[in-house]
């Protein structure tokens, strides 16, 4: 007889697991009625398994119980047969109550096991049957449930597809409205864009001609700043000129005065007789200097640096340098020389000036270059050296 109990534990270690469906059956109901039919599967189970110990200890003692009659029959066999004439009376009887005494218990005890395996084979038999009908009830649920699930997924995947479908269209049109504002975004963005390039272009015009208008103004405060300064150089130019030609024209009544003035003595005043004239082109001893003359004297404490002692006065003035006036230093005109004294203020000490002989040297400003005598004879007078 083969183990129920193999073909219940699927059933015991089944694990129902049903898909959450809109529709069908209530899950707790369903699960309430599996869990009721579990439990009675488990009580059918724990009664047989009760069962099947108690004739399992009953056929232990069935076999405790053969082996002790086998063991008794094979010491019978061994001692021989047992015959009135072997034993007494008493141990006769003795012998008889045990062999029916066995014999009621061996006959019990098979009563006792034909009836327990028919009790076992009936609880088998029913437990076999209410697990049939559970597992019959539990397929039927599920197909049941099964099919409530497909019918139920049928109808979600139609509703998903019209769910889909209309998200679809709602997609679609979503996108044709945001590809129109997008449009319409860029169209607003290049409106924008092309306004501020326009403002940008304007402003960059206005601000080249602010430029333009200030780099004019800037040229022509600069044109007239330098028209300015070359008034100023010009007037500056010509009061030089005007120095010029007055110091040209002194210079020129200086030589002509000069000119007209008569030759020196060869003797000095004061000269000793016997003394040496002094040698060309060696300073005179400091007792030997001549004395200044009054018309040296008259001359003025400052005296034009660029006139020459030779040369002509336009050359002069042409060495004289120039100084541009400036923004903040205007322009400097030359002080005019000193007047010269007339030449009736030269001629005033006639005698002083016969009396002194030109001292031999470079050119002075009043005094031309002479050459030295060659002799002093007392009367020749002294000729000036050629210029």
């Amino acid at each position: 007889m083969t183990d129920p109990r193999r073909d219940m534990l699927p059933m015991r270690e089944a694990q129902h697991s049903f898909d959450v469906v809109l529709r069908g059956y209530d899950r707790h109901q369903v699960a309430e009625t599996i869990e009721r039919l579990e439990a009675d599967i488990r009580v059918a189970l724990a009664d047989r398994d009760a069962a099947m110990g108690r004739v399992n200890d009953l056929v232990r003692e069935l076999q405790a119980r053969q082996a002790e009659t086998d063991a008794l029959r094979r010491q019978a066999a061994d001692a021989g047969p047992t015959t009135m004439a072997n034993m007494s009376g008493r141990i006769a009887h003795m012998m008889q109550l045990a062999q029916e005494e066995a014999d009621e218990i061996r006959r019990t005890a098979q009563e006792e096991a034909a009836a327990l395996r028919e009790q076992t084979a009936a609880e088998e038999r029913a437990m076999l049957e209410r697990h049939a009908a559970g597992q019959a009830e539990v397929e039927r649920m599920m197909a049941e449930a099964r099919q409530n699930a497909e019918q139920i997924a049928t109808k979600a995947q139609i509703r998903a597809d019209e769910l889909v479908s209309k998200a679809q269209e709602k997609v679609a049109h979503l996108d044709a409205e945001s590809q129109a504002r997008r449009t319409k975004v860029e169209e607003d963005f290049e409106i924008a864009q092309r306004a501020r390039r326009q403002e940008a272009a304007r402003l960059e015009e206005e601000r080249d001609r602010a430029s333009a208008e200030a780099a004019r103004q800037r040229i022509a405060a600069a044109e007239k700043h330098a028209a300015q300064l070359v008034s100023e150089a010009e007037t500056a130019a010509a009061a030089i000129r005007a120095v010029r030609d007055e110091l040209t024209g002194r210079l020129a009544e200086a030589r002509r005065v000069l000119d007209s003035m008569p030759d020196l003595g060869d003797r000095r005043p004061g000269q000793k007789a016997g003394a040496r004239p002094p040698v060309p082109g060696q300073p005179p001893a400091p007792g030997q200097q001549p004395p200044v003359p009054p018309k040296q004297q008259q001359q003025p404490a400052q005296r034009p640096a660029e006139a020459p002692s030779t040369g002509t006065g336009e050359a002069a003035a042409a060495r004289q340098p120039t100084r541009t006036p400036t923004a903040t230093q205007p322009a400097v005109q030359q002080q005019p020389a000193a007047p010269q004294p007339a030449p009736a203020q030269q001629q005033a000490a006639p005698q002083q000036t016969q009396q002194m002989r030109p001292v031999p040297g470079p050119p002075t400003q009043v005094q031309p270059a002479v050459k030295p005598a060659p002799a002093d004879t007392g009367n020749q007078p002294a000729t000036p050296a050629s210029r």
